[in-house]
Protein backbone atom coordinates (compact mmCIF):
# COMPACT_ATOMS: atom_id res chain seq x y z
CA UNK A 1 0.00 0.00 0.00
CA UNK A 2 1.13 3.45 -0.99
CA UNK A 3 0.62 6.07 1.59
CA UNK A 4 1.96 9.33 0.72
CA UNK A 5 0.60 11.36 3.29
CA UNK A 6 -2.27 12.65 5.23
CA UNK A 7 -4.76 13.82 3.34
CA UNK A 8 -6.95 15.30 6.09
CA UNK A 9 -7.59 15.19 9.48
CA UNK A 10 -11.74 15.70 10.05
CA UNK A 11 -13.38 17.01 13.45
CA UNK A 12 -16.77 16.87 14.18
CA UNK A 13 -18.44 19.04 17.08
CA UNK A 14 -21.45 21.12 18.22
CA UNK A 15 -23.35 22.85 15.72
CA UNK A 16 -22.93 26.35 18.06
CA UNK A 17 -19.39 26.03 17.68
CA UNK A 18 -18.22 26.30 13.80
CA UNK A 19 -17.73 29.93 14.17
CA UNK A 20 -15.12 29.03 17.06
CA UNK A 21 -13.73 26.33 15.38
CA UNK A 22 -12.47 28.17 12.30
CA UNK A 23 -11.73 31.13 14.37
CA UNK A 24 -8.71 28.55 16.56
CA UNK A 25 -7.87 27.41 13.78
CA UNK A 26 -7.56 30.50 11.69
CA UNK A 27 -4.50 31.33 14.32
CA UNK A 28 -2.88 28.45 12.89
CA UNK A 29 -3.04 30.12 9.11
CA UNK A 30 -5.71 27.44 8.08
CA UNK A 31 -8.25 29.01 6.07
CA UNK A 32 -11.55 27.85 4.78
CA UNK A 33 -11.19 26.19 1.48
CA UNK A 34 -13.95 24.13 0.71
CA UNK A 35 -17.54 24.13 2.07
CA UNK A 36 -20.26 21.31 0.82
CA UNK A 37 -23.09 20.55 2.54
CA UNK A 38 -25.29 17.16 2.04
CA UNK A 39 -28.70 16.74 2.07
CA UNK A 40 -29.80 13.36 2.85
CA UNK A 41 -27.40 13.25 6.35
CA UNK A 42 -28.01 16.93 6.72
CA UNK A 43 -24.42 18.59 7.16
CA UNK A 44 -21.77 21.42 6.77
CA UNK A 45 -18.51 19.37 6.14
CA UNK A 46 -15.57 22.30 5.79
CA UNK A 47 -12.69 21.94 4.62
CA UNK A 48 -9.65 24.38 6.12
CA UNK A 49 -6.23 24.49 4.36
CA UNK A 50 -3.07 25.66 5.15
CA UNK A 51 0.49 26.12 3.02
CA UNK A 52 1.49 25.03 -0.41
CA UNK A 53 2.66 22.00 -2.01
CA UNK A 54 3.68 21.93 -5.68
CA UNK A 55 2.45 18.52 -6.25
CA UNK A 56 -0.80 18.71 -4.15
CA UNK A 57 -3.74 21.34 -3.62
CA UNK A 58 -2.12 22.10 0.11
CA UNK A 59 0.16 21.46 2.23
CA UNK A 60 -2.13 21.05 5.17
CA UNK A 61 -5.81 20.42 5.76
CA UNK A 62 -8.47 19.80 8.67
CA UNK A 63 -11.69 19.41 8.62
CA UNK A 64 -15.27 20.17 10.55
CA UNK A 65 -18.59 18.17 10.33
CA UNK A 66 -21.19 20.21 11.99
CA UNK A 67 -25.25 19.24 11.91
CA UNK A 68 -28.31 21.08 13.01
CA UNK A 69 -30.12 17.46 12.99
CA UNK A 70 -29.88 15.94 16.27
CA UNK A 71 -29.85 12.20 15.41
CA UNK A 72 -27.10 13.35 12.63
CA UNK A 73 -24.95 10.60 13.23
CA UNK A 74 -22.01 13.34 13.67
CA UNK A 75 -24.15 14.78 16.58
CA UNK A 76 -24.39 11.02 18.07
CA UNK A 77 -20.77 10.98 18.12
CA UNK A 78 -20.49 14.36 19.82
CA UNK A 79 -23.05 12.89 22.55
CA UNK A 80 -21.18 9.57 23.23
CA UNK A 81 -17.53 10.84 23.17
CA UNK A 82 -17.41 14.75 22.76
CA UNK A 83 -16.26 17.39 20.18
CA UNK A 84 -13.12 15.96 18.42
CA UNK A 85 -11.09 14.25 15.95
CA UNK A 86 -13.50 11.59 13.90
CA UNK A 87 -11.69 10.15 10.99
CA UNK A 88 -7.65 10.56 9.59
CA UNK A 89 -7.79 10.35 6.24
CA UNK A 90 -4.57 8.67 4.21
CA UNK A 91 -3.88 9.69 1.06
CA UNK A 92 -3.21 7.13 -1.34
CA UNK A 93 -1.06 7.07 -4.48
CA UNK A 94 -2.21 8.01 -8.10
CA UNK A 95 -0.58 4.12 -9.46
CA UNK A 96 -2.76 2.29 -6.67
CA UNK A 97 -5.33 0.16 -7.77
CA UNK A 98 -8.13 0.86 -5.40
CA UNK A 99 -10.27 -2.07 -6.24
CA UNK A 100 -7.45 -4.57 -5.83
CA UNK A 101 -6.36 -2.90 -2.73
CA UNK A 102 -9.50 -2.68 -0.59
CA UNK A 103 -9.46 -6.74 -2.16
CA UNK A 104 -6.42 -7.20 -0.25
CA UNK A 105 -6.83 -5.50 2.87
CA UNK A 106 -10.31 -7.45 3.37
CA UNK A 107 -8.58 -10.87 2.97
CA UNK A 108 -6.07 -9.81 5.83
CA UNK A 109 -8.63 -9.69 7.81
CA UNK A 110 -9.61 -5.38 7.78
CA UNK A 111 -13.19 -4.39 8.14
CA UNK A 112 -14.49 -1.64 5.92
CA UNK A 113 -17.76 0.18 6.09
CA UNK A 114 -18.27 1.14 2.42
CA UNK A 115 -16.84 -0.33 -0.82
CA UNK A 116 -14.44 1.83 -2.69
CA UNK A 117 -16.36 5.53 -3.26
CA UNK A 118 -15.49 6.95 -6.34
CA UNK A 119 -16.50 10.75 -7.66
CA UNK A 120 -15.46 12.46 -11.61
CA UNK A 121 -15.84 15.80 -12.03
CA UNK A 122 -16.95 17.13 -15.95
CA UNK A 123 -13.10 16.79 -16.73
CA UNK A 124 -12.37 13.61 -15.43
CA UNK A 125 -10.79 14.67 -12.14
CA UNK A 126 -12.08 12.96 -9.26
CA UNK A 127 -11.30 11.06 -5.96
CA UNK A 128 -11.72 7.31 -4.72
CA UNK A 129 -12.48 6.69 -1.05
CA UNK A 130 -12.77 3.87 1.63
CA UNK A 131 -13.70 3.77 4.92
CA UNK A 132 -12.46 1.29 7.81
CA UNK A 133 -15.02 0.55 10.18
CA UNK A 134 -15.30 2.13 13.81
CA UNK A 135 -14.68 0.02 16.77
CA UNK A 136 -17.46 1.16 18.87
CA UNK A 137 -20.98 2.97 17.63
CA UNK A 138 -20.42 6.40 16.23
CA UNK A 139 -16.69 5.71 16.93
CA UNK A 140 -13.21 7.06 15.38
CA UNK A 141 -12.50 5.50 12.19
CA UNK A 142 -9.61 5.93 9.36
CA UNK A 143 -10.26 7.06 5.62
CA UNK A 144 -8.21 5.73 2.78
CA UNK A 145 -8.73 8.44 -0.02
CA UNK A 146 -7.31 8.47 -3.60
CA UNK A 147 -7.18 11.83 -5.64
CA UNK A 148 -7.28 11.50 -9.27
CA UNK A 149 -5.54 14.13 -11.21
CA UNK A 150 -7.36 16.29 -13.92
CA UNK A 151 -6.09 16.91 -17.32
CA UNK A 152 -4.01 19.95 -15.71
CA UNK A 153 -2.37 17.45 -13.97
CA UNK A 154 -3.04 18.39 -10.38
CA UNK A 155 -5.38 16.16 -8.20
CA UNK A 156 -9.07 16.70 -7.26
CA UNK A 157 -9.04 18.62 -4.73
CA UNK A 158 -12.94 18.50 -3.37
CA UNK A 159 -14.95 16.36 -2.07
CA UNK A 160 -18.38 14.74 -3.27
CA UNK A 161 -21.94 15.01 -1.71
CA UNK A 162 -22.67 11.86 -2.46
CA UNK A 163 -19.64 10.05 -1.19
CA UNK A 164 -20.35 11.41 2.13
CA UNK A 165 -24.04 10.97 2.75
CA UNK A 166 -23.03 6.96 0.95
CA UNK A 167 -20.71 7.01 3.57
CA UNK A 168 -22.70 8.42 6.74
CA UNK A 169 -25.27 5.78 5.48
CA UNK A 170 -22.79 2.82 6.23
CA UNK A 171 -21.39 4.39 9.08
CA UNK A 172 -24.98 4.13 10.24
CA UNK A 173 -25.94 0.87 9.59
CA UNK A 174 -22.58 -0.07 11.43
CA UNK A 175 -23.04 1.47 14.20
CA UNK A 176 -26.52 0.01 14.38
CA UNK A 177 -24.87 -3.12 13.97
CA UNK A 178 -22.07 -2.83 16.78
CA UNK A 179 -25.36 -1.80 18.96
CA UNK A 180 -26.66 -5.20 18.32
CA UNK A 181 -23.92 -7.03 18.81
CA UNK A 182 -24.13 -5.85 22.84
CA UNK A 183 -27.10 -8.46 22.96
CA UNK A 184 -26.62 -10.80 20.48
CA UNK A 185 -23.10 -12.85 20.27
CA UNK A 186 -23.43 -13.44 16.68
CA UNK A 187 -25.33 -12.16 13.73
CA UNK A 188 -28.46 -13.93 13.14
CA UNK A 189 -29.57 -15.47 10.17
CA UNK A 190 -26.72 -13.98 7.52
CA UNK A 191 -23.04 -13.49 7.21
CA UNK A 192 -23.00 -9.77 6.90
CA UNK A 193 -25.80 -7.71 8.46
CA UNK A 194 -27.94 -5.77 5.68
CA UNK A 195 -26.48 -3.15 3.85
CA UNK A 196 -24.53 -3.48 0.71
CA UNK A 197 -21.89 -1.55 2.10
CA UNK A 198 -21.13 -3.88 4.62
CA UNK A 199 -17.85 -6.02 4.02
CA UNK A 200 -16.55 -9.04 6.49
CA UNK A 201 -17.74 -7.96 9.48
CA UNK A 202 -17.42 -11.58 11.38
Amino acid sequence: MSIQHIDHITYVAAAADENNFIERWGLLGFKEYVRVHTPRYPAAHIALASGDDPNFPWAMMTGLSVSDDPKSPINLFVQRYGAGPQHVAYNIGPGEDMEELHRKLVARGWRFMTEVLTYRDSTGAGIRQMFVAPQVPYGPFSELVQRIHGPSGQPFDGFDTTNIDNLYEAYSDYSAHLENRKSTPLWAGTATPPGNRMLTLE
